[in-house]
Parts: structure tokens; C-alpha cells; sequence
């Protein structure tokens, strides 16, 4: 197996699981311990990886961007129950935004025969609204491919159109001192206008994103609802966090 192969190889395993061993990567692999540790070096050093002291070898979420593909394996668990207590707050005859995260996507099979409108700019969202008949508008716009979501301007426009009950977000990180956090300058802007055009706003954030910061701030952790999967005593304090 040449070494891009198998770096690729150690990627996929950590977006699985949050921290894989070496002993487990060496027999997975099959190779040497010095071949292994060359190969993880090659991913700290671009950033992709955390070498963790014991063997530990962590996903640098920090600074990589995962698809959205790669992202539904993660945290399945967690997601599904945000995702589950997130539905409960969505009323009859409520037009609803789903943005492109792994975790509104979970929210679509509990809104199936559910008397509301979703609007969306995410792909992978829109064919499963519709594959479950849930009435659904998609937004277009300029294509992003790793997130399979419409962004740019003609999105933006299109959506500063419509109102919305309520919006539901992901994001990247989320902090006490650096807020909610995102990569891309221009998902933060649909983002704001989705936030700015709903009368209550609903970040899904598992707890694996807190201490996570990345590039743009979106919001503050009080812009709206935090919706996560189990208590942060850190957060004891805001009383807009919803333990799902």
C-alpha cells in the first residue's frame, strides 16, 4: 500500500472513531511501527492530525473542513438525539431553514408527515425532503462540493426573501471566549441572514465541537438556542443551552 493510501486510510478510521491507537492502526494497516509513525508525522505536519500522548491519534478538526459525507459518521449517536429533541420545538404550519449539517440532515425522517415547509440550501437535503414527500424549497445559488450546499449571492439574495419561524444551524465549534465558529465567510453569511430573517434560531452543536475554534465567528452563544447531547459544566451558566 503506497503511503498516500495509507494516510487516506488513517483519516477515514478517525473520522469514526475520536481517538484511534497505534497498535490498533499498526495490525489494521499491517505495516511496521517506524512506517506508521512516518506516516503520521506526514499528517501533523499538515495539520490533519493530533498525536496524543499514550498512542492516541486524534482528528485535527481544527483545521480541516469534512464533507458532509465524512461528517454523518461521526458522533451518529449524539447527533440523532439533538436532532430528535430539536423537532420537538417545530410546530404546525411552521416554515423551517435547515442549513447543510450533518445534523439537520438527522432532523428530516422525524418531520415526515409534519404540516410545515422546509426550506433549504443543502443537496443531500432537499432529495431526502422530497424522497419523504415533506414540502420543501431548495435555494440555489453557487455550488460548494464539500458540503453539497448552494452559497454566494444568488442565495443569499434568495433567501433574504423569505421569513422563517425558525431556523436550524450547525457549525464547526463553538467557545466560551471565541462564540460559534465556522470555516467559510460564506456560509457564515447564510448563516446571519437565516438567523436575521427567523423569529428563533436553534444551533445543533454535539459536544465534541465545544473548545473548537475556527476561523470565522458566526454568532455569540447567546445569539439563539444551543442544542446539544449532554450537559457542559463550563456552560452552567447560560441558560440557553438545551440538553437534548
Amino acid at each position: 500500500m503506497i503511503p498516500a493510501i495509507r494516510q487516506q486510510t488513517i483519516i477515514n478510521l478517525l473520522t469514526e472513531k475520536d481517538v484511534v491507537y497505534m497498535d490498533d492502526l499498526i495490525k489494521h494497516l499491517d505495516v511496521s511501527f517506524s512506517t506508521l509513525r512516518r506516516d503520521l508525522r506526514e499528517l501533523e505536519s499538515s495539520g490533519k492530525i493530533n498525536l496524543l500522548h499514550g498512542g492516541g491519534v486524534q482528528l485535527n478538526r481544527k483545521s480541516t473542513e469534512l464533507s458532509i459525507s465524512t461528517k454523518l459518521n461521526l458522533n451518529k449517536e449524539a447527533k440523532n438525539k439533538i436532532a430528535l429533541k430539536a423537532c420537538s420545538y417545530i410546530q404546525d404550519n411552521d416554515v423551517i431553514f435547515l442549513d447543510p449539517s450533518s445534523t439537520t440532515l438527522q432532523m428530516i425522517p422525524y418531520l415526515i408527515n409534519r404540516k410545515i415547509t422546509v426550506v433549504t440550501n443543502g443537496f443531500y437535503h432537499i432529495s431526502q425532503l422530497a424522497a419523504h414527500q415533506i414540502p420543501c424549497i431548495m435555494i440555489g445559488g453557487s455550488i460548494k462540493q464539500s458540503t453539497n450546499s448552494c452559497i454566494g449571492p444568488l442565495a443569499e439574495t434568495a433567501l433574504k426573501g423569505l421569513n422563517f419561524n425558525k431556523c436550524f444551524l450547525g457549525s464547526n465549534g463553538f467557545s466560551k471566549n471565541a462564540g460559534i465558529t465556522n470555516h467559510d465567510i460564506n456560509e457564515f453569511t447564510i448563516k446571519r441572514i437565516a438567523m436575521d430573517q427567523s423569529i428563533e434560531t436553534y444551533y445543533l452543536l454535539d459536544s465534541s465541537k465545544y473548545n473548537v475554534v475556527t476561523m470565522i465567528k458566526v454568532a455569540n452563544l447567546t445569539d439563539g438556542y444551543i442544542i446539544t447531547e449532554k450537559k457542559i459544566p463550563d456552560l452552567d451558566e447560560y441558560n440557553n443551552i438545551i440538553i437534548a
